[in-house]
């Protein structure tokens, strides 16, 4: 892994590279997330792809794009200098950036827009929390559970700018955000601790496409993290669904 920083859109932005084949992917971590979490899949993918992971974590950053938009904005500027072709992928709100742009898109479990109070997304991530604290997620689960969650309550208390307009930048009607990709891999969780099976439903419902594949997974939310090897073998299955 090399790590080198970049200038772009006001921020300075660390972006790790992981092998040097020809075939490059975008990957986008979940929001605040620190690319270290998903390392060991990453090592294991770098084998068959040089990926290109920009760190716009709430460890590395005393100020974050405040939604969607300024998120993407800041990547695609990024990605055009420094893999122009490359098919994006990402976990969570990493993988609705990847959604939003018109390029080929590899997307696990999605943060997706929907008219849910915030409470009921705070709610919905103790119990996510609860069930990788209590190993229900596999063995990587309590160590990640101790560790986001210091990530995300200190960014709360300390940096509440960085962390909640994203959060509520979300809370918005479905079509409010349209999937702009016309060829992707959607993997979605069939117990989603994040969304309901309806809230994705409607979201895809709405703006679903012709060339997007949904594939339903029996894993949590978190699985891109926790479940290494599945990672790596997922993602290269969608990335040759997408390249077809």
């Amino acid at each position: 892994m090399h790590l080198r920083h970049y200038e772009a859109r006001g921020f300075e932005v660390p972006v790790e590279t992981w092998g040097s084949a020809a075939d490059t992917l975008v990957f986008l971590p979940g929001l605040g997330c620190h690319p270290r979490y998903y390392r060991p899949g990453l090592e294991r993918l770098s084998d068959r792809f040089r990926i290109l992971v920009p760190d716009l974590s709430f460890p590395t950053h005393s100020r974050l794009p405040a939604g969607p938009a300024a998120y993407l904005a800041l990547v695609e500027d990024l990605a055009r200098d420094l893999a122009p072709d490359a098919v994006w992928s990402g976990h969570s709100f990493g993988a609705l950036l990847a959604l939003l742009r018109p390029g080929p898109a590899i997307a696990c479990a999605p943060s997706i827009p929907a008219e849910i109070p915030l409470w009921r997304t705070v709610s919905r991530a103790a119990w996510l929390q609860f069930r990788e604290y209590a190993g229900l997620e596999g063995r990587r689960g309590p160590g990640y559970a101790g560790r986001i969650m210091l990530d995300y309550v200190s960014t709360a208390v300390g940096r509440p700018r960085s962390l909640f307009p994203a959060v509520r930048s979300l809370k918005r009607p479905p079509a409010e955000l349209p999937i702009r990709t016309g060829r992707a891999v959607v993997y979605l969780c069939a117990r989603d601790e994040m969304y309901r099976a309806s809230e994705y439903e409607r979201y895809f419902g709405i703006h679903g496409r012709e060339g997007v594949t949904i594939e339903e997974l029996e894993d949590g939310h978190d699985w891109p993290i926790l479940r290494p090897a599945r990672f790596a073998e997922r993602m290269t299955y969608a990335w040759e669904r997408v390249k077809e």
